[in-house]
């Protein structure tokens, strides 16, 4: 089959890609490689140059290791360096020497430079209290003080940076004597693109039309003729084989290819794809599951890299974010109109959230619609550019939602699974946004939710994966791990806290006007029971927790609340319930 790519782009053009790049706008896939000494041999994740400084690395770079000095005799090369770089790669350390002297990256890369390296990479340092072992700086920052502004303009050399567990593994190897041969190495084959979900519900199937490959020349002559190709083996092991093939690709081009035929899955299973060309022995292996009820984005397993989790640092959760940290996935329905009825979480530090104090971890459950004309995309505007989600006067209202106060039983890394207040109407060919709601502030906590997450390997087809809401609302999600926010449909029973029997609760009289009456008949005493009122669109309205309650009536005044429709939603020992209720006069 003859195709034409989807788009033709020249290298030096800003484009971005989900694997890491040097630097963080060039269109290239590169990988840190450790080739020597066989004991640390392998693939490392890294941090780069941001996009305003440093080349866009297009071909591989290869020297031996060493460490770079200054005139201090001091790795972290703040001032003129004096080893000899010539043809090597330069091991500086990240920091400042003192409050008058700034430990610029550009700057110490330039220094690097001067001394004939031909690569940099920065270890980081032990200073930061929040930094942990694994922790990268992804998009390093040129200079801002004269005169290392103006002379991040004149770095050439590209420049990575390493956590300190990559950084110990190398000083071990150094400090053993064995040369250290490292590689940044360019790849032609990158960014495969296929479901829109890793997990999506038989029912919400969606032709798979965008499906696609990148592949980049890395020669200057052209190439005349490719052959890209993918293969799915479904859940009963058959094959389907999609070949195309372009022609004259030119030298230095990078293109973004989209299969012409589009994959529709139908059987509940595991689906593998197999990408690969028939220029370079370059291969992807990826999968995507088709499910009975589950949507998902992340595979199912904790990231380790991260212990599972991704947040922001206390200083900025505080300070910067003003306790806000909500995070969520999207996801799309297929032709079926179809009925939302649970979510699930995950938290890495609940024993950090949990106090004992009313109103701490309260966590709020949402579904909104993110496709509100229906035309298969997120709008400019509707979430992007706005502070959609703040509920004190943001213009996109929940379409689902309920409550979970977090309690001392619940340990790390538990999956939480919750029952929405109301089942929830999902319209076919929409795209639906699960989110998972926490304002420290509400219960005077500064520490920020490890929220758990999963491994993405790479975008997902479509662009629409995880999202975050800090300061403002961001539909890339975090750099790298998904979000662990599941949304699940009518016909799923997987949850943790299991739903109070209908017989034991009941709402009385309903419709009110003034009070109603909570009518509880519980097995067992509850030495405590915790009971929320909210409006129809989610909003908190109040909270209230009785101790020692049986076969007891509570009455709730509702005097004080508009005319409208609200939901009270009661935990127990014995479980969870929400029941609707109206307000008339």
């Amino acid at each position: 089959m003859k195709k034409t790519f989807t788009t033709l782009v020249m290298l030096g053009i800003v484009v971005s890609v989900a694997t890491a790049q040097i630097n963080s706008g060039s269109p290239v896939p590169i990988d840190f490689l450790i080739n020597s000494p066989s004991d640390i041999v392998g693939k490392y994740t890294y941090g780069t140059q941001a996009t305003d400084w440093g080349p866009q690395l297009t071909q591989t770079v290869t020297g031996d290791l060493i460490w770079a000095y200054d005139i201090d005799g001091d790795s972290l090369c703040n001032h003129e360096i004096v080893t000899d770089l010539t043809g090597k790669m330069a091991l500086i350390r990240r920091g400042a020497e003192s409050d008058t002297v700034s430990g610029f990256f550009s700057r110490k890369v330039w220094q690097a430079q001067q001394k004939g390296a031909i690569g940099a990479i920065i270890c980081n340092h032990y200073d930061d209290v929040d930094d942990t072992d694994g922790n990268l700086v992804r998009g390093m920052a040129a200079a801002n003080e004269a005169p290392w502004d103006s002379l991040a303009a004149e770095v050439t050399i590209p420049a990575i940076f390493i956590s300190r567990n990559t950084a110990e593994k190398i000083q071990a190897a150094y400090d053993a004597g064995s040369t250290v041969n490292v590689s940044f190495a360019a790849r032609a084959f990158a960014n495969p693109l296929h479901a829109y979900s890793y997990h999506t519900p038989q029912s919400a199937i969606v032709p798979l039309k965008d499906m696609g490959i990148r592949f980049i020349n890395l020669l200057a002559d052209t190439l005349p003729e490719l052959t890209l190709t993918l293969e799915i083996t479904d859940p009963a092991n058959q094959k389907t084989t999609i070949n195309e093939t372009v022609t004259n690709i030119p030298g230095y081009g990078v293109y973004n290819h989209t299969f012409s035929d589009p994959y529709l899955p139908q059987a509940i299973g595991e689906y593998r794809l197999k990408y690969t060309n028939s220029e370079t022995p370059d291969s992807f292996e990826r999968k995507f599951v088709i499910t009975d009820y589950t949507f998902a984005q992340d595979d199912n397993v904790i990231t380790p890299n991260t212990n599972g989790t991704i947040e922001p640092s206390e200083d900025n959760f505080v300070n910067v974010y003003e306790f806000n940290y909500d995070i969520g996935n999207f996801y799309r329905t297929g032709s079926q109109g179809l009925t939302a009825t649970h979510v699930t979480f995950l938290l890495g530090n609940p024993d950090e959230i949990y106090t004992g104090e009313v109103g701490t971890g309260l966590f709020k459950i949402r579904i909104y619609n993110a496709d509100p004309d229906g035309n298969g995309s997120v709008p400019d505007g509707h979430f992007p550019t706005l502070n959609a989600l703040d509920e004190n006067g943001g213009t996109v209202s929940a379409i689902g939602f309920t409550d979970y106060a977090l309690g001392p039983e619940v340990q790390p890394f538990d999956l939480i699974t919750l029952e929405l207040n109301a089942p929830v109407t999902l319209q076919p060919n929409g795209i639906y946004l699960a989110m998972v709601r926490y304002n420290g502030q509400e219960g005077a906590n500064v520490i920020p939710p490890k929220y758990g997450v999963g491994k993405l390997d790479d975008e997902v087809a479509g662009g629409l994966n995880t999202a975050i809401f800090v300061d403002s609302f961001r539909t890339e999600g975090w750099d790298g791990p998904v979000a662990i926010v599941r949304m699940h449909l009518d016909g799923f029973s997987g949850v943790d806290e299991k739903p109070l029997d209908n017989s034991k609760i009941s709402l009385s009289p309903n419709p009110a006007s003034t009070f109603v009456n909570l009518n509880l008949s519980l097995d067992q005493p509850a030495r405590e029971v915790t009971v929320r009122i909210l409006d129809f669109n989610g909003r908190l309205v109040s909270t209230r927790q009785f101790e020692n309650i049986q076969n007891d009536v509570l009455p709730f005044d509702v005097g004080d609340l508009a005319v409208g429709t609200y939901f009270m939603s009661v935990s127990t020992p014995e479980g969870y319930r929400s029941k609707m209720f109206q307000v008339l006069r």
